[in-house]
């Protein structure tokens, strides 16, 4: 598990040896352009995030189960995104097999689109299975009611970034939607070296979070987001 650890921050930019970011000069565009390790930000068949078009899905015949604790360890800012690491917090059953939430990050606003919409916020929770593959569950979250998990999190996110803080307990299940239909795809991570053959699983319901709370997450994240990418010869999975 600890490679498997080592291997995710590598994927998600925690270990970066290029300076990669959002900015013209070092955004997603020019990502393929920084190293040649991230070729496949600008050549893959298969990346993430994409616009999802309801009408054009299949229906999924697999079950998913959310089987979350509440134990986290610690949070970290890193400028372009919040990361909240798990130690034992859990995870998630698809397609028979299981996943391990090890990390969530936030994103303003959202990467993943449904039918063209754009939401103010997104939550990827980051799981592994026994073979490390990789799973991507995302939450969005609408302008609404005040989310009390949300304000626990905004209150631990460090001013300083890159330096890691600890985290209290953090009841994931009371920021997931109450209905767990689902879309699921094989995508890739939306950070470079943009590795493929990430399972995607996207919420069809979204959550709440006040405009002050989301505000306060962008302030720190900004437009922290790649641009939605073809969706090719891949085939999106409809539950129910």
């Amino acid at each position: 598990m600890k490679i498997a650890i080592l291997a995710l921050c590598l994927s998600i930019g925690m270990m970066r040896a290029v300076n990669w970011g959002y900015d013209a000069n070092n955004g997603p565009a020019m990502w393929a352009k920084l190293d040649v390790k991230f070729a496949l930000c600008g050549n893959g068949r298969h990346q993430s995030p994409i616009n999802i078009e309801s009408k054009k899905t299949i229906e999924s015949k697999h079950e998913l189960y959310l089987l979350y604790g509440t134990n986290a360890q610690d949070i970290i800012n890193q400028g372009h995104t919040v990361q909240i690491r798990f130690n034992e917090a859990g995870g998630l059953v698809f397609h028979n097999k299981i996943y391990k939430l090890m990390q969530l990050y936030f994103h303003t606003p959202s990467e993943m689109q449904i039918n063209g919409k754009i939401y103010p916020m997104e939550m990827q929770m980051i799981h592994v299975d026994t073979q490390n593959h990789y799973l991507v569950l995302v939450v969005l979250f609408e302008k609404g009611q005040n989310n009390a998990m949300l304000n626990n999190i905004l209150s631990h996110i460090p001013i300083n970034t890159n330096k890691v803080y600890p985290m209290d307990m953090l009841y994931i299940s009371q920021m997931l939607p109450k209905k767990h239909d689902y879309y699921a795809f094989s995508g890739s991570f939306t950070t470079p070296p943009c590795t493929e053959g990430v399972q995607w699983i996207v919420l069809k319901e979204s959550v709440e979070a006040s405009r002050a709370q989301i505000g306060a997450m962008h302030a720190i994240l900004q437009d922290g987001t790649r641009d939605v990418q073809p969706v090719n010869d891949r085939v999106i999975l409809s539950a129910p």
